[in-house]
């Protein structure tokens, strides 16, 4: 079955590539069809019950002469993220389904770069997580490219090249990793279970997790390593961006969960204070330039980056409620941001391209999605009942916890967010409209659009309303992350001469 969901996307991709090359409409139809059998295969995992810990593990040797394998397997963390991810292609899909014409090539590009990010998040082969690491890459950089606004090609390459650094160094660490584990324990493999196992003793640990972390923040994007993010989701289509802030920033904070917290637990511990220390910087700084932007998709990009490295803070915490709280938040993000990249491409379709002083008053013409506008807005900010509220108090709880200081900076973040997307909302939606607005007779929301609503108002209220059902699935692997944070914390303990014992 995870092979099915890795490679299904892939393979169809090809297919619709070489049969519909003259048929586009064809080529969108059998797109989103791909992506909802998909989606079904996912859905069926979370209500059959197979999913406890690490569950449906397919392993074969792939090159053993140098430990490499095929090892995928499946937890509650990892069918969050890939549950989420399919529902935001779906969205994606649905808002790209006017505004794109050449469907024969936009579609298989969504589609592999689909199979790149199920491949991501199902490996526990670290070389087979970097070929998969990689392959989302590729086609996600050319529909950052080829469609967007005039801006798109020139974000697209500051994207691809400093994504490109972070790749680099994430393979000089890996192939460090393997050789120096190898050195140590006698077995040279890639396998997470044995790495994890048998955390480096060398003093190049350090080295080799900032190798991944730098890799992993700049996807996420995380500061400071966040500079090509605004002009990337200023310039691209609203439609692409919204998987590039939704699907793909969630594989650089999954890449730190799973990867660095287990594998370098000894130097994850001692770089605590400093990775709180940068998400709460990170997320105040991105919320403080939110309030100054004029272009709703600059404010959205901005707001982004602010909730993205919230989760940073809370992966570094590394507590319990606040590890649960981050998955919950990577999703309710995923959510709220599509919903928010969905408006602007609503906007964009009746021809506003995101300035603000070209807006208000739309309220009086579109009332459908003003309220579809207040509701993600409603969302981001963490009105209670749903889904950013459910992640943000078990973030801030569990980080308060380890450093009540920069937890208290990150908080200030959550007032900065209320007014700036009040003060954006009212700009576009409130206040007088003007003559050429008026008579431009805009259409307020289509069928696709209301189906769009639809799914971003029932993901919302679902995870806001029932997070526990979420926290169930995960709790088995947050957990066995909190205990290796014990483990290292006794490992530092001993290695400084210092023992406390508490009755």
């Amino acid at each position: 079955m995870l092979s099915f969901l890795i490679f299904f996307p892939l393979v169809a991709a090809l297919m619709i590539f070489l049969g519909c090359s003259r048929q586009p409409i064809l080529a969108r139809s059998l797109t989103l069809s791909v992506i909802i059998i998909e989606t079904m295969c996912v859905g069926w995992m979370f209500t059959s019950g197979h999913v406890h810990g690490f569950s449906m593990t397919e392993h074969f040797n792939w090159i053993p002469e140098f430990g490499i394998q095929y090892l995928v397997s499946i937890d509650g963390i990892s069918l969050s993220l890939i549950g989420l991810s399919c529902v935001l292609f779906i969205i994606s899909t649905l808002s790209a389904w006017q505004q794109v014409k050449q469907w024969n090539v936009f579609g298989p590009l969504l589609l592999m770069t689909l199979s790149g990010i199920m491949g991501a998040f199902l490996a526990l082969d670290l070389l087979l997580f970097y070929v998969f690491w990689e392959l989302m890459l590729i086609p996600i950089y050319f529909l950052l490219s080829f469609w967007g606004c005039a801006g798109n090609k020139k974000a697209a390459m500051k994207f691809i090249l400093v994504t490109i650094t972070g790749s680099l160094l994430m393979l000089i660490s890996l192939i460090l990793l393997y050789l120096f584990h190898g050195s140590e324990t006698g077995t040279f493999t890639f396998d997470y279970f044995a790495l994890a196992s048998h955390p480096l003793a060398s003093s190049l640990e350090m080295s080799i997790l900032i190798g991944f972390l730098i890799a992993f923040l700049i996807k996420i994007p995380g500061f400071p390593f966040h500079f090509w993010a605004p002009d990337m989701y200023r310039e691209g289509d609203p439609a692409v961006i919204m998987l590039l802030s939704g699907v793909m920033a969630n594989v650089g904070a999954y890449g730190i969960l799973r990867f660095c917290v287990a594998i370098f637990p000894n130097a994850m511990h001692q770089l605590t204070f400093v990775g709180m220390a940068l998400g709460a910087i990170g997320t105040l700084y991105g919320a403080f330039l939110a309030f100054r932007q004029k272009d709703i998709r600059s404010v959205i990009a901005y707001s982004s980056i602010s909730h993205m490295n919230l989760v940073v803070m809370a992966i570094f915490a590394w507590q319990l409620q606040a590890l649960n709280g981050a998955i919950l938040q990577l999703i309710a993000h995923g959510l709220s941001v599509a919903g928010l990249f969905a408006v602007v491409g609503m906007l964009q379709a009746r021809g506003y391209q995101g300035e603000m002083k070209e807006m208000g008053g739309l309220y009086k013409v579109i009332p459908g999605i003003s309220v579809v506008l207040f509701f993600i807005i409603a969302a981001s900010i963490g009105i209670p009942g749903l889904a950013n509220f459910a992640g943000e108090i078990l973030v801030f709880i569990g980080s308060f916890s380890i450093s009540p200081l920069w937890t208290s900076v990150a908080a200030f973040s959550i007032l900065f967010g209320v007014v700036y997307f009040l003060k954006a909302y009212g700009r576009i939606m409130l206040g007088p409209i003007s003559t050429e607005n008026v008579s431009r007779n805009i259409v307020d929301l289509t069928v696709r659009e209301k189906a769009i609503t639809a799914i971003l108002v029932l993901g919302l209220f679902g995870v806001g309303l029932a997070p526990n059902y979420l926290l169930q699935m995960m709790t088995d692997s947050t957990s066995q992350l909190v205990a290796a944070n014990s483990i290292a914390l006794t490992t530092t303990t001993i290695s400084t001469g210092v023992i406390y014992v508490t009755p």
